[in-house]
């Protein structure tokens, strides 16, 4: 039987974790009683979120500036096979075929 995804965005996951560890704060001795160690569990888990947040807003700073890279690159390398492109064809008229491989030309007329 299929089930069905019930996988949280990351926001979604802090912020019900948050509310969770706030609620458990209010209720400590209700749930103390079923295992967890309130202070230390509630401390690690907020810390935790506040990590998790500086590591997703770092995340996507990253993705932003690997996006800008990308596009800096592909228009140096277009003016890079246009220019090789252009040098290429003069090398070509130029010099007879069999001097073309000096310049790294592979092409057979």
């Amino acid at each position: 039987m299929a089930t069905e995804s019930t996988s949280m965005t990351l926001d979604e996951l802090l912020r019900k974790s948050s509310r969770m560890s706030d609620n458990i704060k209010l209720n400590a001795a209700k749930i103390g009683r079923y295992g967890i160690e309130v202070p230390v569990f509630t401390t690690e888990l907020d810390a935790d979120g506040v990590t998790a947040d500086t590591l997703s807003k770092e995340h996507e700073r990253l993705k932003s500036e690997l996006k800008r890279k990308t596009e800096e690159l592909n228009v140096l390398r277009t003016k890079i096979e246009k220019s090789y492109s252009l040098a290429k064809k003069a090398v070509k008229m130029a010099e007879p075929q069999t001097n073309w491989l000096g310049y790294g030309i592979e092409d057979k007329r």
